[in-house]
Order: structure tokens, then sequence, then C-alpha cells
């Protein structure tokens, strides 16, 4: 899954018809194969695309990309988007770290899936030029239900990480802590988050192999 958090704004996860979020719709969708979708937020228009390849013994692989820009002019608001894999009750998920604090992948193993790689990509420009810089955390979690994923992530959040692009201005972000949970809930199933802060735009990828 998605959330996104302009900073200065609201943790959007999924999109309510009363939370301000102006439009939002599949453009195209197959029911099957590929679908794009566009999420317009306040000036910030969220693209999301994805591909399926049938295969093997569990449907096959996929890959999502995740194009993000503002519309107007004026310096662009820091952006964090949340990409996340969580499970409910079956399976186990194994974070691996690319110098311990970018979630360069989640290795996996479910029912339905058997084992599975989902790989977290680097952000590059709109344009496919990049690399994009970005700052990263990640947080691993137990949860209670994935119906609590959004409070724990909120929960989470710390005012205490810096966006220091080279040559540029430091500025402060919310941040999630690299682990967490919501106090007196039993965990029932695992979260593992990916959350990368960058200007717009920018483009992300993610594969499932």
């Amino acid at each position: 899954g998605l959330m996104w958090l302009q900073h200065g704004g609201n943790l959007r996860h999924t999109s309510e018809q009363s939370d301000g979020v102006s439009r939002y719709g599949w453009l195209m969708h197959d029911g099957e194969n590929f679908g794009a979708q566009e999420i317009r937020d306040e000036g910030l228009v969220l693209r999301t695309e994805f591909v399926k390849q049938p295969g093997g013994d569990h449907g096959g692989d996929w890959s999502w990309r995740v194009t993000a820009k503002m519309e107007g002019k004026g310096p662009a608001p820091l952006l964090s988007l949340f990409f996340y894999v969580a499970t409910d009750g079956q399976g186990t998920l194994r974070p691996v770290l690319e110098n311990g604090t970018r979630l360069a992948a989640v290795a996996g193993t479910a029912e339905e899936l058997g084992d599975f790689t989902l790989t977290f990509l680097p952000p590059t420009g709109e344009g496919g030029e990049g690399p994009k810089y970005a700052s990263y955390n990640f947080l691993a979690a137990g949860v209670p239900g994935l119906h609590r994923l959004t409070d724990l992530v909120r929960q989470s959040l710390r005012e205490s990480s810096v966006f220091s692009p080279p040559g540029r201005p430091r500025r402060r972000f919310f941040g999630v802590s690299s682990t967490g949970g919501l106090p007196g809930e039993p965990p029932r199933g695992q979260l593992l988050l990916h959350q990368v802060t960058l200007e717009p735009p920018a483009v992300l990828e993610v594969t499932l192999e």
C-alpha cells in the first residue's frame, strides 16, 4: 500500500470523500494486468501505474510506478511517500536494509504467494534522469489488524528527521521511528514501511518478484 504526507498537511492513506482530496480515480484499468490512477491533493498530483507479468505458480510478477509532481509555481513542499507491506495473521516478512537506513527490499513468504521479494528502487527525476536526492526512514512493527495501519504510522511519526540536500538549506520533517507498535494491542501481523522524503517532481518504482 501507499500513504503520503505533504509536510504541513495531513497523513493520507485511504481517499475519503470528506478529507479534502479533490479528485481520485482510475484513468484506465483492465481488471487484471495493468492500471493507472490519478490522485489530486492540494496541488499535489500522484499518478500510480502498475503492470503484471503472468507466470510461475503464484500469479507472476508485477511492477508499480508512482509519479509525484506539483501543479502551479512556487517552491515544492517536502513530500513523504510511505510504501508498506503488511501481513494479517499469516506470512513472514524480513527487511533488507541498505546503509542501515533505507529499506531496499522486503523478503517474504505467504501462503498465497510462496516466497517473494519486494524491491524499492531509489527515486529518479520525472524524465527518468536520476538519481533524485531523498531522505529515508523505515518502520518495522507488529500490527493488531490492517484497519489500524494509519493509526500506527501516525503514532510513530517524530519531527526529528532532517532533509539536507547538498548546498541547500536543511529542513526538519516528520519521519517514522524504526520500531513501534500500538500499546496494549497484541500484534496479529507485521508491518514493514519504507518512507521516502523528497521534493517533487520524482518517479519511484517498486517491483514484486
